[in-house]
C-alpha cells in the first residue's frame, strides 16, 4: 500500500482522492458518485465504484447541504408506533420513499408533545430533507418547529385545526369509522347501542364519536346514560371499561379505540362470560394483528393504512422537488369488513 493511499484512508476521502485513485476527471467521477444521468462505458462506472471502495468514500451529505443540495434523508415522527395503524402507514411511506433514493428516520413521540419537539431538534441538526409528522396529541408546537426551519413537511393523520392551516394534510375520514360501524349495528336491528373509546384531547379521534351519535340519531334513538364509555390507552383500562359495560341494557357495542385498549375490552367479555355474537354484537374499528385469531371473527372498519402512507409519501417527493407545491386535504375512506359477530335482531330490541 502506497504512503499516499494510506494518508488517504487515515482523513475522509474526497471525490478528488477517487478521481486520482480512478485515474479520472473530477467531473467524471461526481457524474458516476451521485447518479447523474449522463452516458458512461461501464468500465468507467466500475473503476469509479472500485476507487470509492477501497478508498471507503462516502457521501458528504452536510456540505451538500451547505451547497443547497438534498441530503436524501426524510423523517417520520409518528405518535404510538406500537400502534400497528402506524407501523403499517410508516412501512408504505419507507418502501415509496427509498424507491426515490431517500433513507427514512422513523421515530416515535409515545404520545408525548416535549419528546417529539426534543427528537426534531435533533432532526433538524441533521438537516433533514422533509418530514411527515403526525403530532403527538395534535398539539401544533412541532409544526411551527418544521415551518420556521423551512422543512418540507406533511402532517398525518392528526389534524391541527386552524392553527397551521397552510400545512399539507393526508388523513382518513374518523367521523365515517364511526358512523359506518354503528350503522352495520343498526341495519341488523339494534338501538341500544355502546360506545367504548380513547378519552382523547385529539379532535379527529372524537369524530368517531360524533359518527357513532349521526348514526343513532338517524334512527331516532339518543345514546343513554352508561352507554358511551371512554378511557385511556392500555389494556388494564380497556378491561376497566368492559367490566363498566351494562350488559344487560344494551345488544351491542363500538369497540372505537386502540388495538391494545380494545383487546382489553375483549378480554372482560370473555372473563364475564359475555359472547358475540349471542350475547353482544360487536364492530371493532380498525383491523390489529390479533383479529383474525379470533372466533367468532369480528365485524371490522378497515382504515386506509397503505393508502395513507402512499399519499403521505408521494406528496411530501412532490413538495421536495417543488416547495410551494400544495394540494387539498386528502382524507381518505374507511371501509366495512362483515364478520361473523353481528346478530340479527327485532328493530324493537
Amino acid at each position: 500500500m502506497t504512503r499516499r493511499l494510506v494518508d488517504t484512508l487515515v482523513r475522509s476521502a474526497t471525490i478528488k482522492d477517487v478521481a486520482a485513485r480512478a485515474d479520472l476527471s473530477i467531473a467524471t467521477v461526481s457524474y458516476v458518485l451521485n447518479n447523474k444521468n449522463r452516458y458512461l462505458r461501464p468500465e468507467t462506472r466500475e473503476r469509479v465504484m472500485l476507487a470509492a471502495q477501497e478508498l471507503g468514500y462516502v457521501k458528504n451529505a452536510a456540505a451538500r447541504s451547505l451547497k443547497g443540495l438534498q441530503r436524501g434523508i426524510l423523517a417520520v415522527l409518528v405518535p404510538q408506533f406500537g400502534n400497528n395503524f402506524f407501523t403499517r402507514i410508516c412501512v408504505e411511506i419507507e418502501a415509496i420513499a427509498q424507491r426515490a433514493g431517500f433513507v427514512v428516520i422513523i421515530c416515535n413521540s409515545d404520545e408525548n408533545p416535549e419528546q417529539e419537539y426534543a427528537i426534531l431538534e435533533r432532526l433538524l441538526s441533521q438537516q433533514i430533507d422533509g418530514c411527515i409528522l403526525s403530532p403527538a396529541l395534535s398539539r401544533t408546537e412541532s409544526a411551527g418547529l418544521l415551518r420556521r426551519g423551512n422543512v418540507p413537511t406533511v402532517i398525518l393523520e392528526r389534524t391541527l385545526g386552524n392553527a397551521t392551516p397552510e400545512h399539507d394534510f393526508v388523513g382518513h375520514d374518523n367521523f365515517h369509522s364511526g358512523y359506518v360501524a354503528t350503522r352495520a349495528l343498526l341495519d341488523a336491528g339494534h338501538r341500544r347501542i355502546a360506545y367504548l373509546g380513547w378519552d382523547s384531547p385529539i379532535p379527529n379521534i372524537n369524530d368517531r364519536q360524533q359518527g357513532y351519535r349521526a348514526a343513532l340519531a338517524e334512527f331516532g334513538v339518543m345514546p343513554e346514560p352508561g352507554w358511551v364509555l371512554c378511557g385511556v390507552l392500555s389494556e388494564a383500562s380497556g378491561r376497566a371499561l368492559g367490566y363498566r359495560l351494562p350488559a344487560g341494557a344494551v345488544t351491542a357495542a363500538v369497540l372505537a379505540t386502540h388495538h391494545e385498549m380494545a383487546k382489553g375490552i375483549l378480554i372482560s367479555f370473555r372473563d364475564r362470560g359475555l359472547k358475540w355474537p349471542d350475547d353482544l354484537s360487536l364492530v371493532l374499528i380498525g383491523t390489529p394483528d390479533w383479529a383474525d385469531l379470533l372466533s367468532p371473527s369480528l365485524a371490522c372498519v378497515e382504515r386506509p393504512e397503505l393508502e395513507m402512507g402512499s399519499a403521505a409519501a408521494t406528496l411530501l417527493l412532490e413538495k421536495l422537488k417543488s416547495p410551494d407545491y400544495r394540494q387539498p386535504k386528502t382524507v381518505l375512506p374507511t371501509r366495512f369488513i362483515p364478520g361473523q359477530s353481528i346478530r340479527q335482531i327485532g328493530a324493537c330490541q
